[in-house]
């Protein structure tokens, strides 16, 4: 049978029932305006925090912890099978997150053709306090130059320059959360100090904002001789290093490599934010059930608009196979139906989906939880639309197959009998 002729039933079908047709076709409008909206807000949130995360933090760092238990010594006196080793009241001695050889380390991992950047350091708690006001944070002993180049800080700075940090004494960048909770500006001068009581006057020489809300509320940079006057220690005390990668898909591999060399810790940026990313996998599993669940009432809605359709069009349907049409002819025609709903409806939903979205990404809406942000991030990959689109005719064209195969079956002469 030629096509024209079923296309021009098809088309006859739909504009007959104009209200139902468009109901069906705003189903999966809705459904794939919402995959793509739904999609690109969390992917865009993720993928922003992300991007921030690898651009903010060390692909690898390495540091003593100082939490690890140590087996007990007489383990190593009484290595027998057959010998049994108790000793009660264990107590750790104190231990100092200093890294031995920490620089003579740092040459080592210079070396290596995948790392891309290293930067020591030494961090530790302290009390930063500007007139009444005292906030508590970490401060981060840092080569400059070396920190810029890894975590490409001048970008971030709001206020003041990397520089100053070299040529101002005992100045301090602070994170933007930090400095407003203390109420500190440029060139303020402020006083730190440091757990073991040794206070440090210091002078705000730039203000830092991430993106990352956590780092931005706790961070401040000074020199590493500043950090080590705090900490009372000498010239050669880092207790962290810091490392960039050409390929950050290589960070586990390669942090397993370094713990087992050096007999130091060593947390990929993956391990360090493991909690956060599990938050995302469960939070990806809900978007992506809502979505198909929405998809599912609209197939559900052409179900019904399809089986009505059929059951109305009775004497049409013997009518057709009474003058030549076959079963597959029958059958196509209704299942046109549906993927003309689902072709059509698809086209406005992606249509919908790319405005919503955009006109979502423009609209200022400052964000602060994990990441801050003053827009939206809107991830705008065609993949999702293309997706989307996709899903919504496979899931038309389920819906519209039953009751597509069930026309095809109705047998003309029981019709017209029962007429």
């Amino acid at each position: 049978m030629s096509r024209f002729p079923i296309l021009k039933i098809v088309l006859t079908h739909l504009t007959g029932r104009k209200r139902q047709t468009l109901v069906s076709m705003l189903g999966v409008t809705f459904g794939i305006t919402v995959f793509i909206f739904q999609a690109g807000v969390i992917t865009g949130l993720q993928d922003f925090f992300i991007e921030k995360t690898i651009d903010s933090t060390a692909h690898i760092h390495i540091y003593r912890d100082t939490n690890l238990k140590s087996d007990p010594l007489l383990n190593d006196l009484y290595t027998g099978d057959d010998t049994w080793v108790s000793v009660s009241n264990i107590r750790s001695k104190d231990q100092l997150p200093k890294l031995k050889r920490g620089m003579q380390i740092v040459d080592i991992l210079e070396e290596y053709p995948e790392v891309s950047g290293v930067s020591p350091g030494l961090s530790t708690q302290a009390i930063f306090k500007l007139g009444i006001a005292d906030v508590s944070g970490i401060i981060n002993g840092v080569n400059i130059r070396r920190e810029n180049r890894l975590f490409s800080l001048e970008e971030d700075l709001t206020a003041g320059s990397i520089i100053r940090m070299e040529t101002v004494p005992n100045g301090v960048i602070m994170g933007s959360g930090l400095a407003e909770s203390l109420g500190a500006e440029l060139n303020d001068n402020l006083s730190v100090v440091s757990p073991g009581g040794i206070t440090l006057q210091m002078k705000v020489v730039g203000i830092l904002e991430t993106g990352l809300r956590e780092l931005d509320n706790s961070r401040a940079y000074s020199s590493i001789r500043n950090a080590q006057k705090l900490m009372s220690v000498t010239g050669n005390y880092i207790t962290d290093i810091n490392l960039k990668l050409h390929d950050i898909d290589r960070a586990g591999v390669l942090a397993d490599e370094f713990q087992k060399r050096f007999g130091y810790t060593a947390e990929d940026w993956k391990e360090v934010n493991e909690g956060i990313f599990s938050v995302f996998r469960i939070q990806n599993i809900v978007t992506y059930l809502v979505i198909i669940s929405i998809l599912l009432v609209s197939g559900f809605g052409i179900f019904n608009v399809l089986s009505m359709m059929i059951y109305e069009k009775m004497n049409d349907i013997a009518i057709l196979k009474s003058i030549g049409y076959s079963d597959k002819d029958v059958r196509n025609i209704f299942l046109l139906e549906a993927l003309f709903i689902g072709f059509a409806g698809g086209l406005v939903g992606l249509v919908t989906g790319f405005i919503i979205s955009w006109v979502t990404s423009v609209i200022p809406a400052n964000i602060e939880g994990f990441v801050t942000s003053e827009y939206l991030t809107i991830n705008f990959d065609p993949a999702f639309y293309l997706l989307a689109f996709a899903f919504g005719l496979v899931a038309t064209a389920i819906a519209g197959y039953l009751p597509a195969l069930k026309a095809s079956k109705i047998d003309p002469i029981e019709i017209i009998r029962t007429q």
